[in-house]
Order: C-alpha cells, then structure tokens, then sequence
C-alpha cells in the first residue's frame, strides 16, 4: 500500500475516532488501532496525532463530568480551527446527533464560540488550559505506553494551521515524568 494512501486512511480512521469522542461516545485506550491510526510510525506528526487522541481518550474516560465536557469543546474548537477557513458559514449546530466534526473544519471558532456551539455558557480560557496540562500529563504517559524506545513528539507536532495561535502555541508538552527532555518540533 503506498504511503499517501496509508496516511490517508489513517487519517479518517483518527477522525472517525475522534468523531466518537466528539459525541460521548466510549472508546476504550485498549481499542486503538496502532497500525491502522498511525500511518507513519516514523513520522513525528503522525505519532503525535495517535499519541494525542489516545490521551483524549483516556481522558474521556474521567469521573470528572467538568473534564468530559471540556474535552468534548476543545475538539469542537479543535478541527473548527484547522484546514482552510470557510467564509459565511452559519453558526454550526454541534449538539445535533448527526454532526460530524468534518463540519467544523475551518469554521474557526473561538472557545467561546465553541462553547455556545455546545450550548454550554461561555467560561474562562482557564478550563480550556487546565484540559491542556491533563492531556499533556496523559500524552507522555501514553507516549511512554506506546513509543517507549523514543523521546516524546511535542504536540506542537499538531498545531497546524491552528488559528488561534495564543492558545495553540502554549500547547506544548512539558515532558515531565519519565521522558525528560525538550521534545521535537513537528515536521
């Protein structure tokens, strides 16, 4: 299978994963796929994706009825702020059990849009950055779970085009734990 294609299905095989979690839906750490959601073992980006939705995973698992729904809004917030912006969409109706997160890509919401998307009230930022430091903790145990012969990917790996770059740019592993160190940039 040529490379482009794996990377391809490994993509949409992420998305549809991370769909799931978009809509409460319970995936279990144990269910993903290594080989079907990293479409490059030897790409930092592709590791961090696999790495980064197997801690949001974990987390979807959380006791915390605050964690879950945060979680649920920064995905939202997420994939709206990936991809090529669309000019002149309506306000996105993310609490409809038929939307797919693929609706919001490039739709470039704020976390308060992302918020009243979720028919949530706006909050402080500060929720959002406490969910960054849990999946951050989490992403370097997953990483030490998965990738334990290689130093973590910084999840900067993931930030893309991610518009909103104050937020996106103190999105960066810390490496704390068993894997100490600065991390990589993506490629």
């Amino acid at each position: 299978m040529a490379m482009q294609e794996r990377l391809s299905r490994a993509r949409v095989a992420r998305l549809a994963a991370w769909n799931q979690l978009f809509h409460g839906i319970p995936i279990s750490v144990g269910d993903l796929d290594p080989v079907s959601l990293c479409g490059d073992a030897e790409s930092e980006s592709e590791r961090a994706a696999y790495v980064t939705l197997r801690a949001c995973v974990a987390l979807s698992a959380s006791t915390r009825q605050a964690i879950r729904c945060a979680l649920r809004v920064a995905i939202l917030y997420w994939f709206s702020n990936v991809g090529p912006h669309r000019d002149g969409d309506a306000l996105l109706d993310a609490k409809r059990s038929t939307f797919h997160l693929g609706e919001a890509i490039g739709t470039c919401l704020t976390w308060d849009e992302a918020m009243i998307a979720m028919k949530r009230k706006p909050i402080d930022i500060s929720a959002y950055m406490r969910l960054l430091e849990l999946i951050e903790e989490e992403y370097v145990r997953q990483w030490g779970l998965e990738f334990p012969e290689r130093e973590p990917t910084s999840i900067r790996a993931l930030a893309g085009n991610i518009r909103d770059s104050e937020h996106a740019r103190s999105w960066s592993v810390g490496l704390r734990g068993p894997h100490s160190g600065t991390g990589r940039d993506g490629d």
